[in-house]
């Protein structure tokens, strides 16, 4: 039995499962909080070289550099992320507006894309609680898989089949399982 469990074997998929779980039905409500972490990452390492080479200074000389870069790093990407849903609606409106009506104006198309920006702003809620619970799914769909494979599931299965690829379609299963699950979980507060 202790030969199932190695921490080797089964380390990543279950750190994977737990993360996709966790990002499938909290997605959310997480995603501010590690775009805030990434931000404050990429800050404090990339924007403290930069500021340092800007200012000929040395990191180790000036170790307030990072941390000030850090923060500065994690407000502005709470700020990109505010405006990024409206501008993302707006080039993608602009685009299918000028596509699909090409005789009109280019006016009446950036009518049309401001438009469009602003119906993806107002509904980003659904669309993020989607596009979270979606990659958390993935992410849980096939480390659950990599489990399963791992204990000899999926070999026992694909016994079976021959021409049939059985662990990618589980893997899709699972993922749309979990998908459907955590956007419904999510969204729930939405419905009342």
């Amino acid at each position: 039995m202790n030969s199932i469990i190695e921490t080797d074997l089964f380390a990543v998929p279950i750190v994977g499962l737990l993360i996709g779980i966790l990002f499938c039905f909290l997605g959310r409500k997480l995603l501010v909080f590690v775009l805030i972490l990434f931000g404050f990452l990429i800050g404090y390492t990339a924007g403290a070289e930069f500021v340092c080479d800007v200012l000929n200074k040395t990191v180790s000389g000036s170790p307030w550099i990072p941390w000030v870069t850090g923060l500065v790093s994690a407000g502005l990407s709470v700020v990109a992320w505010k405006i990024s849903m409206f501008f993302a609606g707006t080039i993608i409106g602009l685009f299918a507006a000028r596509g699909l009506l090409p005789g009109i104006p280019g006016i009446v198309h950036v009518g049309i894309a401001l438009g469009i920006g602003i119906l993806v702003q107002i509904y980003r809620t659904p669309a993020i609680a989607f596009i979270t619970a979606l990659a958390g799914g993935y992410i849980a769909g096939f480390s659950a898989l990599a489990i399963f494979d791992r204990i000899g599931f999926i070999q026992t299965l694909g016994s079976y089949s021959e021409n049939v690829n059985i662990g990618f379609i589980i893997g899709l299963v699972l993922t749309a399982i979990f998908t459907i699950t955590g956007y419904f979980f999510q969204t729930r507060e939405l419905k009342d």
